[in-house]
Protein backbone atom coordinates (compact mmCIF):
# COMPACT_ATOMS: atom_id res chain seq x y z
CA UNK A 1 0.00 0.00 0.00
CA UNK A 2 1.13 3.60 -0.86
CA UNK A 3 1.02 6.74 0.92
CA UNK A 4 -0.87 7.94 -2.36
CA UNK A 5 -4.28 6.58 -0.88
CA UNK A 6 -6.59 8.76 0.37
CA UNK A 7 -10.03 8.77 2.08
CA UNK A 8 -12.38 11.14 2.47
CA UNK A 9 -15.74 12.74 2.57
CA UNK A 10 -17.44 14.44 -0.34
CA UNK A 11 -20.59 15.93 -0.28
CA UNK A 12 -22.94 16.55 -3.15
CA UNK A 13 -19.87 16.64 -5.84
CA UNK A 14 -21.49 15.76 -9.47
CA UNK A 15 -18.65 14.59 -11.67
CA UNK A 16 -18.93 13.04 -15.60
CA UNK A 17 -18.37 9.71 -15.31
CA UNK A 18 -16.89 9.84 -18.61
CA UNK A 19 -13.38 11.66 -17.38
CA UNK A 20 -12.74 8.63 -15.25
CA UNK A 21 -13.69 5.71 -17.89
CA UNK A 22 -11.16 5.16 -21.11
CA UNK A 23 -12.33 2.77 -24.28
CA UNK A 24 -10.19 0.87 -26.78
CA UNK A 25 -7.14 2.69 -27.56
CA UNK A 26 -7.45 4.74 -24.51
CA UNK A 27 -10.25 6.94 -26.11
CA UNK A 28 -13.12 8.60 -23.44
CA UNK A 29 -16.51 7.00 -23.23
CA UNK A 30 -18.83 9.38 -22.27
CA UNK A 31 -21.77 7.59 -20.53
CA UNK A 32 -24.18 10.36 -20.15
CA UNK A 33 -24.93 10.05 -16.94
CA UNK A 34 -23.73 11.52 -13.56
CA UNK A 35 -21.87 9.81 -10.62
CA UNK A 36 -23.21 11.73 -7.35
CA UNK A 37 -21.28 11.12 -4.01
CA UNK A 38 -22.33 11.91 -0.87
CA UNK A 39 -20.62 10.91 2.10
CA UNK A 40 -18.58 8.73 0.19
CA UNK A 41 -14.96 8.05 1.39
CA UNK A 42 -12.49 7.98 -2.08
CA UNK A 43 -8.90 7.70 -2.55
CA UNK A 44 -7.43 9.99 -4.61
CA UNK A 45 -3.95 9.56 -6.16
CA UNK A 46 -1.51 12.15 -5.96
CA UNK A 47 -1.23 13.70 -9.54
CA UNK A 48 -3.99 12.34 -11.47
CA UNK A 49 -7.12 13.79 -12.24
CA UNK A 50 -9.23 10.70 -11.64
CA UNK A 51 -9.89 9.82 -7.68
CA UNK A 52 -8.18 6.16 -7.17
CA UNK A 53 -9.60 3.54 -4.05
CA UNK A 54 -9.39 3.92 -0.57
CA UNK A 55 -7.49 1.47 0.75
CA UNK A 56 -9.25 -1.31 2.14
CA UNK A 57 -10.01 -0.88 5.95
CA UNK A 58 -8.17 -3.22 7.92
CA UNK A 59 -10.04 -5.96 9.72
CA UNK A 60 -9.79 -4.77 13.84
CA UNK A 61 -10.65 -7.33 16.46
CA UNK A 62 -13.00 -5.66 18.91
CA UNK A 63 -11.50 -4.92 22.84
CA UNK A 64 -14.63 -7.06 23.49
CA UNK A 65 -12.93 -9.70 21.71
CA UNK A 66 -9.68 -9.36 23.04
CA UNK A 67 -11.41 -9.19 26.67
CA UNK A 68 -13.32 -11.93 26.64
CA UNK A 69 -10.23 -14.26 25.08
CA UNK A 70 -8.30 -13.24 27.71
CA UNK A 71 -11.25 -13.59 30.19
CA UNK A 72 -11.32 -17.27 29.21
CA UNK A 73 -7.68 -17.60 29.36
CA UNK A 74 -7.37 -16.57 32.76
CA UNK A 75 -10.58 -18.84 33.38
CA UNK A 76 -8.40 -21.81 31.61
CA UNK A 77 -5.78 -20.57 34.21
CA UNK A 78 -8.04 -21.18 37.26
CA UNK A 79 -8.60 -24.75 36.07
CA UNK A 80 -5.40 -25.73 35.48
CA UNK A 81 -4.51 -24.40 38.87
CA UNK A 82 -7.14 -26.49 40.76
CA UNK A 83 -6.17 -28.99 38.68
CA UNK A 84 -2.65 -28.72 39.89
CA UNK A 85 -3.86 -28.91 43.47
CA UNK A 86 -6.13 -32.00 43.28
CA UNK A 87 -2.85 -33.55 41.20
CA UNK A 88 -0.38 -32.50 44.08
CA UNK A 89 -3.45 -33.95 46.71
CA UNK A 90 -3.63 -37.14 44.71
CA UNK A 91 0.18 -37.49 44.93
CA UNK A 92 0.52 -36.94 48.48
CA UNK A 93 -2.36 -39.95 49.12
CA UNK A 94 -0.16 -41.82 46.51
CA UNK A 95 2.75 -41.69 48.54
CA UNK A 96 0.97 -41.85 52.22
CA UNK A 97 -0.65 -45.04 50.52
CA UNK A 98 3.25 -46.69 49.16
CA UNK A 99 4.64 -46.34 52.77
CA UNK A 100 1.37 -48.49 53.82
CA UNK A 101 1.72 -51.01 51.23
CA UNK A 102 5.61 -50.95 51.51
CA UNK A 103 4.98 -51.98 55.58
CA UNK A 104 2.20 -54.61 54.78
CA UNK A 105 4.67 -56.09 51.85
CA UNK A 106 7.61 -56.50 54.92
CA UNK A 107 4.97 -58.02 57.12
CA UNK A 108 3.89 -60.59 54.07
CA UNK A 109 7.56 -61.01 53.27
CA UNK A 110 8.39 -61.93 57.26
CA UNK A 111 4.83 -64.17 57.45
CA UNK A 112 6.20 -66.02 54.75
CA UNK A 113 9.76 -66.79 56.12
CA UNK A 114 7.44 -67.98 59.61
CA UNK A 115 5.29 -69.88 57.45
CA UNK A 116 8.69 -71.71 55.56
CA UNK A 117 10.05 -72.34 58.51
CA UNK A 118 7.36 -73.62 60.30
CA UNK A 119 6.84 -75.83 57.22
CA UNK A 120 10.46 -77.08 57.50
CA UNK A 121 9.72 -77.93 61.41
CA UNK A 122 6.58 -79.39 60.63
CA UNK A 123 8.18 -81.76 57.65
CA UNK A 124 11.09 -82.62 60.36
CA UNK A 125 8.72 -83.29 63.05
CA UNK A 126 6.64 -85.95 60.50
CA UNK A 127 9.89 -87.52 59.26
CA UNK A 128 11.00 -87.85 63.34
CA UNK A 129 7.68 -89.37 63.88
CA UNK A 130 7.79 -91.87 61.20
CA UNK A 131 11.28 -92.78 62.24
CA UNK A 132 9.98 -93.35 65.95
CA UNK A 133 6.78 -95.60 64.68
CA UNK A 134 9.74 -97.96 62.43
CA UNK A 135 11.86 -98.37 65.32
CA UNK A 136 9.11 -99.36 67.92
CA UNK A 137 7.75 -101.33 65.45
CA UNK A 138 10.80 -103.06 64.64
CA UNK A 139 11.31 -103.50 68.23
CA UNK A 140 7.69 -105.09 68.90
CA UNK A 141 8.28 -107.28 65.80
CA UNK A 142 11.87 -108.59 67.65
CA UNK A 143 9.93 -108.90 70.96
CA UNK A 144 7.34 -110.53 68.94
CA UNK A 145 9.61 -113.33 67.91
CA UNK A 146 11.13 -113.72 71.13
CA UNK A 147 8.07 -114.25 72.88
CA UNK A 148 6.87 -116.74 70.52
CA UNK A 149 10.35 -119.15 70.71
CA UNK A 150 9.67 -118.76 74.59
CA UNK A 151 5.95 -119.89 74.26
CA UNK A 152 6.94 -122.80 71.77
CA UNK A 153 9.73 -124.02 74.88
CA UNK A 154 12.53 -122.58 72.67
CA UNK A 155 13.40 -120.18 75.99
CA UNK A 156 13.62 -123.74 78.38
CA UNK A 157 15.23 -125.44 75.83
CA UNK A 158 17.91 -122.86 75.92
CA UNK A 159 17.95 -122.77 79.44
CA UNK A 160 17.89 -126.51 79.48
CA UNK A 161 20.90 -126.67 77.23
CA UNK A 162 22.99 -123.81 79.32
CA UNK A 163 22.46 -126.18 82.05
CA UNK A 164 23.22 -128.91 80.48
CA UNK A 165 26.42 -128.12 79.30
CA UNK A 166 26.97 -125.87 82.11
CA UNK A 167 30.03 -127.21 84.03
CA UNK A 168 28.56 -126.31 87.11
CA UNK A 169 25.68 -124.95 88.47
CA UNK A 170 27.01 -121.78 89.50
CA UNK A 171 27.73 -121.01 85.70
CA UNK A 172 24.05 -122.40 84.85
CA UNK A 173 22.61 -120.01 86.97
CA UNK A 174 24.84 -117.07 85.19
CA UNK A 175 23.65 -118.27 82.24
CA UNK A 176 19.99 -118.62 83.21
CA UNK A 177 20.28 -114.82 84.19
CA UNK A 178 21.51 -113.51 81.30
CA UNK A 179 18.74 -114.78 79.25
CA UNK A 180 16.49 -113.17 81.48
CA UNK A 181 18.30 -109.78 81.49
CA UNK A 182 18.06 -110.03 77.68
CA UNK A 183 14.64 -110.44 77.98
CA UNK A 184 13.98 -107.11 80.57
CA UNK A 185 16.45 -104.74 77.89
CA UNK A 186 14.27 -106.04 75.00
CA UNK A 187 10.99 -105.13 76.85
CA UNK A 188 12.83 -101.92 78.16
CA UNK A 189 13.36 -101.34 74.48
CA UNK A 190 9.88 -101.73 73.42
CA UNK A 191 8.77 -99.54 76.10
CA UNK A 192 11.46 -96.58 75.21
CA UNK A 193 10.58 -96.82 71.39
CA UNK A 194 6.85 -96.56 72.55
CA UNK A 195 7.49 -93.48 74.28
CA UNK A 196 9.48 -92.27 71.42
CA UNK A 197 6.72 -92.26 69.43
CA UNK A 198 4.23 -90.80 71.52
CA UNK A 199 6.53 -87.66 72.11
CA UNK A 200 7.33 -87.84 68.44
CA UNK A 201 3.15 -87.93 67.71
CA UNK A 202 2.80 -84.93 70.22
CA UNK A 203 5.76 -82.79 68.47
CA UNK A 204 4.29 -83.17 65.33
CA UNK A 205 0.80 -82.48 66.17
CA UNK A 206 2.09 -79.32 67.68
CA UNK A 207 4.47 -78.40 64.68
CA UNK A 208 1.20 -78.96 62.24
CA UNK A 209 -0.99 -76.81 64.88
CA UNK A 210 1.95 -73.74 64.58
CA UNK A 211 1.87 -74.75 60.37
CA UNK A 212 -1.65 -73.84 60.42
CA UNK A 213 -1.65 -71.18 62.28
CA UNK A 214 1.14 -70.01 60.51
CA UNK A 215 -0.89 -70.40 57.30
CA UNK A 216 -3.78 -68.31 58.27
CA UNK A 217 -1.33 -65.53 59.52
CA UNK A 218 0.21 -66.06 55.90
CA UNK A 219 -2.96 -65.42 54.41
CA UNK A 220 -4.02 -62.61 56.53
CA UNK A 221 -0.88 -60.80 55.68
CA UNK A 222 -1.44 -61.74 51.71
CA UNK A 223 -4.71 -60.27 51.61
CA UNK A 224 -3.79 -57.26 53.34
CA UNK A 225 -1.14 -57.20 50.86
CA UNK A 226 -2.61 -57.32 47.83
CA UNK A 227 -5.55 -55.17 49.05
CA UNK A 228 -3.04 -52.45 49.80
CA UNK A 229 -1.79 -52.60 46.17
CA UNK A 230 -5.10 -52.58 44.74
CA UNK A 231 -5.47 -49.10 46.99
CA UNK A 232 -2.24 -48.00 45.12
CA UNK A 233 -2.93 -48.99 41.56
CA UNK A 234 -6.55 -47.26 41.85
CA UNK A 235 -4.23 -44.52 43.42
CA UNK A 236 -1.91 -44.27 40.70
CA UNK A 237 -4.80 -44.62 37.82
CA UNK A 238 -6.48 -41.48 39.81
CA UNK A 239 -3.33 -39.49 39.59
CA UNK A 240 -2.44 -40.53 35.92
CA UNK A 241 -5.71 -38.90 34.54
CA UNK A 242 -5.68 -35.71 37.09
CA UNK A 243 -2.24 -35.55 34.82
CA UNK A 244 -4.00 -35.90 31.56
CA UNK A 245 -6.52 -33.71 32.81
CA UNK A 246 -3.72 -30.76 33.57
CA UNK A 247 -2.24 -31.83 30.02
CA UNK A 248 -5.67 -31.22 28.26
CA UNK A 249 -6.11 -28.23 30.61
CA UNK A 250 -2.50 -26.50 29.74
CA UNK A 251 -2.71 -27.56 25.95
CA UNK A 252 -6.11 -25.43 25.86
CA UNK A 253 -4.84 -22.56 27.96
CA UNK A 254 -1.93 -22.38 25.46
CA UNK A 255 -4.16 -21.86 22.42
CA UNK A 256 -6.56 -19.47 24.59
CA UNK A 257 -3.56 -17.17 25.47
CA UNK A 258 -2.00 -17.25 22.30
CA UNK A 259 -5.27 -16.21 20.47
CA UNK A 260 -5.55 -13.45 23.08
CA UNK A 261 -2.11 -12.19 22.47
CA UNK A 262 -3.03 -12.98 18.70
CA UNK A 263 -6.07 -10.55 18.76
CA UNK A 264 -4.29 -7.95 20.90
CA UNK A 265 -1.79 -7.66 18.84
CA UNK A 266 -3.84 -7.93 15.30
CA UNK A 267 -5.98 -5.02 17.28
CA UNK A 268 -3.19 -2.94 18.08
CA UNK A 269 -1.79 -3.29 14.55
CA UNK A 270 -5.32 -2.71 12.78
CA UNK A 271 -5.61 0.25 15.00
CA UNK A 272 -2.21 1.55 14.00
CA UNK A 273 -3.01 0.83 10.03
CA UNK A 274 -6.22 2.59 10.63
CA UNK A 275 -4.67 5.53 11.59
CA UNK A 276 -1.93 5.80 9.27
CA UNK A 277 -4.96 5.50 6.86
CA UNK A 278 -6.72 8.51 8.12
CA UNK A 279 -3.49 10.63 8.19
CA UNK A 280 -2.77 9.91 4.73
CA UNK A 281 -6.56 10.53 3.60
CA UNK A 282 -6.55 13.46 5.22
CA UNK A 283 -3.09 14.71 3.78
CA UNK A 284 -4.48 13.60 0.46
CA UNK A 285 -7.65 14.92 0.73
CA UNK A 286 -6.37 18.48 1.73
CA UNK A 287 -3.55 17.74 -1.70
CA UNK A 288 -6.71 17.05 -3.81
CA UNK A 289 -8.49 20.77 -2.18
CA UNK A 290 -5.97 22.35 -3.39
CA UNK A 291 -5.37 21.00 -6.96
CA UNK A 292 -9.76 21.31 -7.33
CA UNK A 293 -9.18 25.09 -5.93
CA UNK A 294 -6.07 25.85 -8.25
CA UNK A 295 -7.56 24.29 -10.97
CA UNK A 296 -11.02 26.36 -10.41
CA UNK A 297 -9.21 28.93 -10.29
CA UNK A 298 -6.99 28.64 -13.91
CA UNK A 299 -10.53 27.96 -14.77
CA UNK A 300 -11.70 31.14 -14.02
CA UNK A 301 -8.67 32.76 -15.40
CA UNK A 302 -8.94 31.16 -19.01
CA UNK A 303 -5.71 29.54 -18.50
CA UNK A 304 -6.82 26.05 -17.28
CA UNK A 305 -6.97 23.22 -19.74
CA UNK A 306 -9.10 20.25 -19.23
CA UNK A 307 -7.76 17.19 -17.91
CA UNK A 308 -8.11 14.29 -20.01
CA UNK A 309 -8.74 10.68 -18.78
CA UNK A 310 -5.00 9.09 -17.45
CA UNK A 311 -5.87 5.12 -17.15
CA UNK A 312 -8.56 2.36 -15.86
CA UNK A 313 -9.55 2.07 -12.11
CA UNK A 314 -7.81 -0.24 -10.29
CA UNK A 315 -9.38 -3.56 -9.56
CA UNK A 316 -10.84 -3.36 -5.80
CA UNK A 317 -8.65 -5.23 -3.51
CA UNK A 318 -6.07 -6.09 -5.66
CA UNK A 319 -3.14 -4.75 -3.23
CA UNK A 320 0.31 -4.98 -4.21
CA UNK A 321 3.03 -7.86 -4.13
CA UNK A 322 6.31 -8.05 -3.19
CA UNK A 323 7.21 -11.74 -3.49
CA UNK A 324 9.46 -13.19 -6.23
CA UNK A 325 8.75 -16.60 -7.85
CA UNK A 326 12.16 -17.86 -6.20
CA UNK A 327 10.57 -16.55 -3.18
CA UNK A 328 7.11 -18.53 -3.33
CA UNK A 329 8.74 -21.74 -4.85
CA UNK A 330 10.91 -21.10 -1.30
CA UNK A 331 7.50 -20.94 0.66
CA UNK A 332 6.24 -23.49 -1.04
CA UNK A 333 9.37 -25.96 -0.59
CA UNK A 334 9.77 -25.29 3.01
CA UNK A 335 5.74 -26.25 3.70
CA UNK A 336 6.57 -29.60 1.31
CA UNK A 337 9.38 -29.82 4.66
CA UNK A 338 6.85 -29.89 7.11
CA UNK A 339 4.62 -32.13 6.01
CA UNK A 340 3.63 -34.32 9.06
CA UNK A 341 3.75 -31.81 11.59
CA UNK A 342 0.78 -32.01 13.58
CA UNK A 343 -2.10 -29.14 13.89
CA UNK A 344 -1.46 -27.11 17.20
CA UNK A 345 -3.91 -23.91 17.93
CA UNK A 346 -1.67 -20.75 17.81
CA UNK A 347 1.16 -22.47 16.74
CA UNK A 348 3.80 -21.46 14.63
CA UNK A 349 6.50 -24.51 14.90
CA UNK A 350 7.42 -23.83 18.70
CA UNK A 351 7.20 -26.84 21.06
CA UNK A 352 4.38 -27.30 22.79
CA UNK A 353 1.28 -29.67 24.23
CA UNK A 354 -0.43 -30.50 21.06
CA UNK A 355 -2.87 -33.35 20.03
CA UNK A 356 -1.70 -36.06 17.97
CA UNK A 357 -2.29 -40.01 17.34
CA UNK A 358 -0.64 -40.71 20.48
CA UNK A 359 -2.44 -38.34 22.67
CA UNK A 360 -1.09 -34.92 23.98
CA UNK A 361 2.34 -34.64 23.17
CA UNK A 362 4.87 -31.65 23.64
CA UNK A 363 6.13 -31.40 20.13
CA UNK A 364 5.85 -28.94 17.51
CA UNK A 365 2.94 -27.54 16.12
CA UNK A 366 1.04 -25.58 13.30
CA UNK A 367 -2.17 -23.76 13.15
CA UNK A 368 -2.89 -22.84 9.34
CA UNK A 369 -1.39 -18.96 9.30
CA UNK A 370 1.21 -19.95 11.65
CA UNK A 371 2.49 -22.76 9.08
CA UNK A 372 1.65 -19.46 5.96
CA UNK A 373 3.78 -16.93 8.36
CA UNK A 374 6.86 -19.63 8.59
CA UNK A 375 7.06 -20.65 5.57
CA UNK A 376 7.23 -16.66 4.09
CA UNK A 377 9.23 -15.78 6.99
CA UNK A 378 11.82 -18.66 5.79
CA UNK A 379 12.31 -16.81 2.43
CA UNK A 380 12.73 -13.31 3.80
CA UNK A 381 9.25 -11.86 3.60
CA UNK A 382 7.17 -10.99 7.34
CA UNK A 383 3.45 -12.00 7.25
CA UNK A 384 1.25 -11.60 10.13
CA UNK A 385 0.46 -14.58 12.56
CA UNK A 386 -3.61 -13.77 11.40
CA UNK A 387 -5.59 -14.79 8.87
CA UNK A 388 -7.19 -11.48 8.45
CA UNK A 389 -4.04 -9.56 8.07
CA UNK A 390 -2.68 -12.23 5.57
CA UNK A 391 -5.93 -11.77 3.40
CA UNK A 392 -4.53 -8.27 3.16
CA UNK A 393 -0.76 -8.64 2.82
CA UNK A 394 -0.25 -9.34 -1.11
CA UNK A 395 -2.06 -8.91 -4.75
CA UNK A 396 -5.59 -10.56 -4.52
CA UNK A 397 -5.66 -13.09 -7.81
CA UNK A 398 -8.68 -14.71 -9.16
CA UNK A 399 -8.36 -18.64 -9.22
CA UNK A 400 -7.41 -18.51 -13.27
CA UNK A 401 -3.69 -16.95 -12.10
CA UNK A 402 -2.96 -18.67 -9.11
CA UNK A 403 0.63 -19.74 -9.28
CA UNK A 404 2.91 -21.96 -6.75
CA UNK A 405 2.94 -19.48 -3.67
CA UNK A 406 -0.13 -17.76 -3.48
CA UNK A 407 -2.18 -18.11 -0.27
CA UNK A 408 -5.80 -19.30 -0.82
CA UNK A 409 -8.41 -18.27 1.93
CA UNK A 410 -11.81 -19.98 3.11
CA UNK A 411 -14.56 -18.15 4.87
CA UNK A 412 -17.69 -19.27 6.22
CA UNK A 413 -19.25 -16.95 4.22
CA UNK A 414 -17.49 -16.75 0.91
CA UNK A 415 -19.02 -13.16 0.27
CA UNK A 416 -17.75 -11.85 3.75
CA UNK A 417 -13.50 -11.76 3.99
CA UNK A 418 -14.31 -10.95 7.51
CA UNK A 419 -15.61 -14.46 7.93
CA UNK A 420 -12.38 -15.91 6.70
CA UNK A 421 -10.76 -18.60 9.06
CA UNK A 422 -8.78 -21.03 6.97
CA UNK A 423 -5.50 -20.21 4.80
CA UNK A 424 -3.48 -22.66 2.68
CA UNK A 425 -0.10 -22.25 0.44
CA UNK A 426 -0.95 -22.96 -3.07
CA UNK A 427 1.23 -25.85 -5.21
CA UNK A 428 -0.59 -26.03 -8.42
CA UNK A 429 -3.07 -28.25 -9.55
CA UNK A 430 -5.55 -27.71 -7.43
CA UNK A 431 -3.79 -28.72 -4.54
CA UNK A 432 -2.51 -26.90 -1.52
CA UNK A 433 -0.33 -27.49 1.53
CA UNK A 434 -2.05 -26.49 4.78
CA UNK A 435 -2.75 -26.90 8.71
CA UNK A 436 -6.27 -28.45 8.93
CA UNK A 437 -7.29 -28.93 12.06
CA UNK A 438 -6.45 -30.20 15.27
CA UNK A 439 -5.86 -33.89 15.81
CA UNK A 440 -3.94 -34.06 11.79
CA UNK A 441 -1.41 -33.03 10.44
CA UNK A 442 0.16 -30.86 8.29
CA UNK A 443 -0.42 -32.17 4.57
CA UNK A 444 -1.45 -31.80 1.13
CA UNK A 445 -5.65 -31.46 0.16
CA UNK A 446 -7.74 -30.09 -2.48
CA UNK A 447 -7.49 -26.22 -2.57
CA UNK A 448 -10.57 -25.07 -4.52
CA UNK A 449 -13.53 -26.07 -1.54
CA UNK A 450 -16.76 -25.07 -1.71
CA UNK A 451 -15.72 -22.62 0.90
CA UNK A 452 -13.19 -20.85 -0.76
CA UNK A 453 -13.07 -17.13 -0.80
CA UNK A 454 -10.37 -15.94 -2.87
CA UNK A 455 -6.21 -16.32 -2.77
CA UNK A 456 -3.86 -13.50 -2.66
CA UNK A 457 -0.17 -13.16 -3.65
CA UNK A 458 2.18 -11.98 -1.06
Amino acid sequence: MTSEFVGMAVACVKKPLWSCRQGVGGAPVRAGRWLTTVGLVVAFTVGATCPALADKPPIIPSQSEVDAARAAAQAKAAAVAQTEQALADANAQLQKLNDQVETLVEAYNGAMVRLQDAQAKARAAAANLAAARAAHEQAQIEMDQFAALTYMGAGDVAKLTALLFAPDPERFLTRAGTLAAIDRHRQGIIALTEATAQAEASAAAAAAQALGQQQKAADAAARAKDAAVQAVNAQAAEVAQITQRKQDLQAQLAVLQGKAKSLAEARARGLAELAAQRAAAAAAAAAAAKRRAAEQAASESGTGSSAGPVGNLPTPGMGHSISTPQQRAGAVAFARSQIGVWYRWAGAGEVGPTVTDQGIQNVPGYDCSGLVMRAYESVGIELGHYTGLQWDEGMHVSQDQLMPGDLVFFATNVNDPSTIHHVGIYIGNGQMIDAPQTGEQVGIHNAFRPDYIGAVRP
